[in-house]
């Protein structure tokens, strides 16, 4: 191989690489959403009295704090896009 040709496969790899990084955080942002959603059920009814909520809630908790960890280092690193933060702040506004 040329080094040109090196070099735009290089790009390419590191562009899909890019991609699927990104596709990964967005999942993980659909995770988060959707596990927001579920605690603040889990919540609700706990505070109702349902013995079932009332177990799982202190799982869930750490769960959800963990989440939480993942998305904010993911931040430091820089491996969120502007898109992806934005939602980010969008589900936490949403679900205060």
């Amino acid at each position: 191989m040329k080094a040109s040709e090196n070099v735009f496969v290089l790009e390419n790899t590191m562009k899909k690489r890019g991609k699927i990084h990104t596709n990964k955080w967005d999942k993980y942002l659909d995770d988060y959403n959707n596990y927001i959603k579920e605690y603040k059920k889990h919540y609700k009814n706990s505070q109702n009295g349902d013995e079932i909520s009332l177990s799982l809630y202190p799982y869930m908790l750490v769960k959800w704090e963990d989440l939480q960890n993942r998305i904010t280092r993911a931040y430091a690193k820089k491996c969120l896009t502007k898109k992806q933060i934005k939602r980010v702040i969008k589900i936490n506004m949403k679900n205060n």
